[in-house]
């Protein structure tokens, strides 16, 4: 999870541990991506405001073996949202609706454990 706000970020981990889930969190665009590659992890979580470095996350999307990406941020951003979406992630909603479905959302684009 790429994620630099300490607060959603333990709110978010402990709801997903409480699931079974487990939780690993990065603070750069640049750990995310290593850790899609190495730890191939089932479910790829951004947060926007932790400031993505898109063409690192386009290149990720494009390898084919990138898990499945979510990403949540404000409704104003919407530039930002529009570029997750040209990165190719998952899923983008906003932090209403992410906070609101998390589970949910997390449960329909988890990829199946291998």
């Amino acid at each position: 999870m790429l994620n630099k706000d300490l607060f959603f970020g333990v709110k978010i981990g402990n709801a997903l541990r409480a699931e079974g889930f487990g939780v690993q969190f990065t603070p750069t665009t640049e750990a995310f991506v290593t850790a899609a590659r190495l730890d191939r992890p089932n479910l790829g979580i951004i947060d926007l405001n932790a400031g993505p470095e898109w063409a690192a996350i386009r290149a990720l999307t494009a390898e084919g073996e990138s898990p499945p990406i979510l990403v949540f941020g404000s409704h104003l951003d919407v530039d930002g949202l529009r570029a997750a979406k040209a990165a190719g992630v998952t899923r983008v909603v906003s932090n209403g609706e992410f906070h609101r479905n998390m589970l949910e959302l997390v449960n329909r684009y988890v990829r199946p454990a291998r």
